[in-house]
């Protein structure tokens, strides 16, 4: 087993495509995902057969190496179908960066055995109640903790879980790398909006040995990162916020997707105690329409420009900015937040027919407003950094990713 570079890559179009051809399924069983906590394990298989876990395993390991622009085309693509496999192949992706900070024979076999899916999640670090403990022992470490938001972890072989090693400084974290199965899950998931991501809650059963081998901390990963990047099989640049920019790629196609609904209604549909008999022809369906268009619109042209940023500066070899990173955020967080919007007047101007369950509207806008409640694309606050930034004031540290943690 070891390193890969020259397989032949899976082509980002050649998955567009398959999604494409899966659109109409991956519609159709939406709300059976909800209903399932989880993606259906014949969703899976079809998308695994599709080539869509590429994107989940390390370039050299014969994984994609996709392009920002690429993975956005791609996760727009399956927004369009179902917002929950989509959050759920995104979220699975970004934790393979961690893949850069153990040995690659401890990694190899994890991401080279036979399996249909997503290899691996990423989970913990913004908080200690977010992540779990470890205490060195010889040949390794003792861990135990609760890890929720466990997003991928269902159909998962291993697990990367963010760890504190020091009671008092919280700068002692690290990432251990472990059998799902030597985890207990505790299929707690039952949200309002992206229900189907099965993003449960998966815990040690007291403590868990894991070898120095499969234990690593943010120093490592940037270390690893600048040695595989000199020999040509480093990660794209632009680390955690290149990760969030691309899932942009979900929102807006989850807004694709509900536009595509309004629209294939509107003709069909009166609006009562009116005088139209068609609600196309009413004025305010036309505002409407042309609101949520212009939204959606404008979204689309804030997350390209800021894909094509990011394209720029890996091909220049170079990393974002701290300031650059805080645009990236607040970028991603107003783009969810307007095909939220986007979404919701549409679903308003559906009427009262739009809230039965088995009407799609209700749950795309579930799904997008979920979306935007996540702490990296939380609106109200990525505008009061960067307004913060942009007016010179200090505050304190805030927290943050383990994988955006400087060693």
């Amino acid at each position: 087993m070891g390193i890969k570079a020259d397989v032949a890559r899976p082509r980002a179009q050649d998955i567009i495509g398959r999604v494409t051809e899966l659109r109409p399924w991956l519609r159709e069983h939406q709300s059976a995902t909800e209903q399932q906590r989880r993606i259906p394990q014949e969703t899976i298989e079809r998308l695994d057969a599709a080539g869509v876990f590429s994107l989940t395993k390390p370039a050299r390991f014969g994984g994609a190496d996709f392009t920002t622009r690429e993975l956005y085309d791609i996760y727009r693509a399956l927004g369009a179908g179902c917002g929950a496999t989509a959050w759920m192949v995104w979220a699975a992706a970004g934790g393979n960066l961690w893949s850069c900070a153990f040995p690659d024979d401890t990694v190899a076999p994890v991401y080279e055995s036979a399996w249909v899916g997503n290899r691996t999640f990423a989970l913990g670090g913004t908080s200690r109640r977010m992540s779990g403990s470890a205490r060195k022992v010889d040949g390794g470490w003792m861990i135990k903790g609760v890890w929720p938001f466990a997003t991928g972890s269902v159909h998962a072989s291993h697990g990367y879980l963010a760890v504190f090693y020091d009671e008092n400084d919280d700068a002692k974290v690290g990432m251990a790398l472990v059998p799902k199965d030597s985890l207990v899950a505790r299929d707690d998931w039952d949200a309002m909006g992206l229900a189907g991501t099965g993003s449960q809650t998966v815990a040690t059963d007291g403590e868990l040995f894991v070898p120095d081998e499969r234990f690593s901390t943010p120093a490592r990963l940037a270390a690893r990162i600048e040695e595989l990047t000199g020999q040509g099989l480093g990660p794209r640049r632009g680390g955690l916020a290149r990760s969030v920019v691309t899932c942009t790629g979900v929102a807006l196609g989850l807004a694709d997707q509900a536009m595509e609904v309004f629209l294939g209604a509107v003709g069909k549909r009166s609006i009562p105690y009116s005088p139209y008999a068609k609600q196309a022809d009413a004025p305010i369906t036309h505002l409407t329409v042309g609101r949520a268009y212009a939204q959606i619109r404008a979204a689309a042209r804030v997350a390209e420009a800021a894909v094509a940023e990011l394209d720029r500066s890996d091909a220049a070899g170079v990393d974002p900015s701290e300031f650059e990173i805080l645009q990236y955020h607040t970028d991603a967080a107003y783009v969810w937040d307007a095909c939220s919007s986007a979404i919701e007047t549409l679903f308003h101007a559906s009427g009262a027919s739009a809230i039965i369950k088995r009407q799609p509207l209700q749950l795309i806008a579930r799904n997008c407003r979920a979306g935007s409640l996540h702490a990296a694309h939380n609106i109200d606050t990525w505008l009061e950094n960067v307004g913060r930034a942009l007016c010179g004031s200090a505050s304190a540290p805030a927290s943050m990713s383990v994988l955006e943690r400087r060693p």
